[in-house]
């Protein structure tokens, strides 16, 4: 029976570290996760930003929490013209409740933006990220009297590549779309228990996007968007609607709100505001899948904030063509 309870612990913590992913509400706040392409795309000279997210808190004793920073900024011009290079960094810590699990990553990321012609109607973008993490194990999870050293020792450290690509087109003076894939752990990283003599692979993640922005009057901005995620036997599928409004159009201030759904999951409520530079936002996940009955239909807390700031100069790049805020 002792070994038959180490080793079930061993498989669950398997299955846990194959959807090691971190999952967010709003992607517009963690953008290098989404994906490298991302990197740089937008209008200024640099962006901060982070996000801060609870699950799960209200079954289980310690709560899933996630917490990313990072970084980017568009560096310089490309080979042509109407070529410019991205680059940024991220930082993420992830607990995985009581699993004790705690992941530690940074990931540093490039990307090459080719406008397509000079008015930046239509732009490609691709990325790369390369990063560390580590992954780190508590031993309240085994058995006391279990003395097996071979799983005593479950810090695994991994090295991961993740590339990206993105299409943004103009369709009017005043709505674009923007289109784009990724694949994390291109490399499909391996790891090994302590003492084990298995090799585990990571296995890669794809992620599908689509926005669409529109500005739809001088106080009211549109952006509709989709997402998949497949990795392993784990598939995610959200869509959201999002809405930026000014109380006048003088206002440096503008109130932001949006639905989503999760398909077979959750609800999903987001509000914020942007000011000047500025943008906070907070979303909710509400269970409506059989999970409720667990967790009291409270899936999640989610709070993003980013800010972009210009020095000197601003590049001679058409806002409505990049996407001003992602």
């Amino acid at each position: 029976m002792r070994r038959i309870i180490p080793t079930f612990i061993l498989c669950f913590l398997a299955i846990s570290i194959q959807s090691q992913d971190l999952h967010f509400t709003n992607y517009q706040f963690s953008p290098l996760y989404l994906s490298p392409a991302k990197t740089g795309s937008y209008l200024g000279s640099y962006r901060v930003g982070g996000s801060a997210r609870q699950q799960f808190n209200s079954f289980i004793q310690n709560p899933y929490q996630t917490l990313t920073l990072y970084a980017d900024s568009p560096v310089t011009n490309g080979f042509s013209k109407n070529h410019w290079i991205g680059v940024g960094i991220s930082l993420y810590n992830d607990r995985a409740g009581d699993t004790e699990r705690v992941i530690n990553g940074l990931l540093s990321s490039i990307s090459y933006h080719i406008g397509l012609d000079k008015n930046y109607n239509n732009v490609v973008s691709v990325g790369l990220q390369y990063g560390r993490s580590a992954m780190t194990f508590g031993t309240g999870i085994w058995p006391e009297e279990d003395e097996n050293e071979k799983f005593q020792n479950l810090d695994i450290n991994l090295s991961d590549i993740n590339v990206g690509v993105s299409f943004k087109s103009k369709t009017s003076k005043t709505a674009f779309f923007e289109i784009g894939m990724a694949v994390y752990h291109l490399n499909k990283p391996k790891y090994r228990f302590s003492k084990g003599n298995t090799d585990n692979t990571i296995d890669r993640r794809y992620n599908f996007y689509g926005e669409y922005h529109i500005q739809s009057s001088d106080r009211l901005y549109i952006r509709p968007s989709i997402i998949y995620s497949r990795t392993y036997n784990f598939r995610e599928f959200l869509g959201q609607f999002n809405l930026e409004y000014a109380p006048n159009k003088k206002s440096s201030t503008k109130i932001t709100g949006g639905l989503g759904y999760r398909f077979g999951d959750a609800l999903q409520f987001m509000a914020g505001v942007v000011y000047k530079d500025w943008q906070v936002g907070l979303s909710y996940d509400l269970t409506v899948s059989s999970a409720a009955s667990y967790n009291n239909n409270f899936g999640g807390i989610e709070l993003g904030v980013f800010r972009i700031f210009t020095v000197n100069k601003k590049p001679k790049l058409n806002p409505k063509a990049l996407c001003p805020r992602l």
